[in-house]
């Protein structure tokens, strides 16, 4: 009976993890990573959820694209972000080369989906990207 409860319980969580990857934005983004990094860069996909005064933040880290999604989610239904992805695309690219470049440059792609009403998905950053920014 406990074997049989703990196989359901992973298949919960393992369909909750897969569930909330299909519903990421849709990215043509291939890259590759050395595999000390890619195992490095998985521990994102157990870093619990961000809770700020206003959004939420978590990550999800796709193996398989070398691709790591930087989720922001406002707090409440009502609420829409109040800004454009053109006004802020440079700030963003700053920030996350600043935080991440090196991965970047080994091959990682780095995006900000601001999730929710009026949200929308920042372009991939990629090895290239950074260069002279950290």
């Amino acid at each position: 009976m406990r074997s049989a409860a703990a196989v359901l319980l992973c298949l919960g969580i393992v369909g909750c993890q897969s569930s909330l990857v299909d519903k990421l934005p849709v990215s043509n983004y291939q890259g590759h990573v050395p595999d000390k990094l890619n195992q490095e860069l998985l521990t994102f996909n157990d870093v619990p959820i961000q809770s700020l005064r206003g959004e939420t933040i978590h990550y999800i880290y796709e193996e398989d694209k070398a691709l790591l999604t930087i989720v922001r989610k406002l707090r409440s239904a009502r609420w829409n972000w109040d800004m454009n992805k053109s006004d802020i695309s440079d700030d963003v690219r700053v920030f996350t080369c600043e935080q991440l470049g090196p991965a970047i440059d080994m091959g990682l792609g780095v995006r900000t989906w601001y999730a929710g009403s009026g949200g929308f998905v920042t372009d991939v950053i990629q090895a290239g990207d950074c260069d002279g920014l950290y």
